[in-house]
């Protein structure tokens, strides 16, 4: 979980906190498999939700221009994970505040607001 991430957590009530906290490991992508893929089938970007990216990529393959491509993609690996966990933890929370909505004020409180309001205009 990047800083970015952590700060949007911050900005959540409680409940949507949890929700994204149990949820998040389960849906993020790892490094590890994402080299995995890369080694074995080039199929790296189809483990990142990239599907398209990734048919391109074999495609290129056959004039050898996706080798270079794919090669390239060993020193990008961190980033293009990073950038996919990143959208992953978008969508969390955004599902997360879909799902546990901020309570909303009461209706007597607000009148109440108002009222003092008001009558501090009134004062002044």
């Amino acid at each position: 979980m990047d800083a970015q991430t952590r700060l949007e957590i911050q900005n959540l009530t409680e409940q949507q906190q949890q929700y994204v906290i149990q949820t998040l490991p389960a849906k993020e992508k790892s490094l590890s498999s994402a080299y995995i893929f890369w080694i074995l089938f080039g199929a790296h970007y189809f483990y990142l939700h990239k599907p398209f990216k990734n048919i391109f990529l074999w495609l290129l393959c056959c004039i050898y221009i996706g080798v270079i491509w794919w090669v390239f993609d060993l020193f990008r690996m961190k980033s293009l994970v990073a950038d996919c966990n990143r959208e992953i933890a978008k969508q969390v929370i955004h599902d997360a505040i879909l799902l546990y909505p901020k309570p909303q004020k009461v209706y007597g409180e607000t009148i109440d607001a108002e009222f003092e309001e008001s009558k501090k205009e009134e004062k002044a």
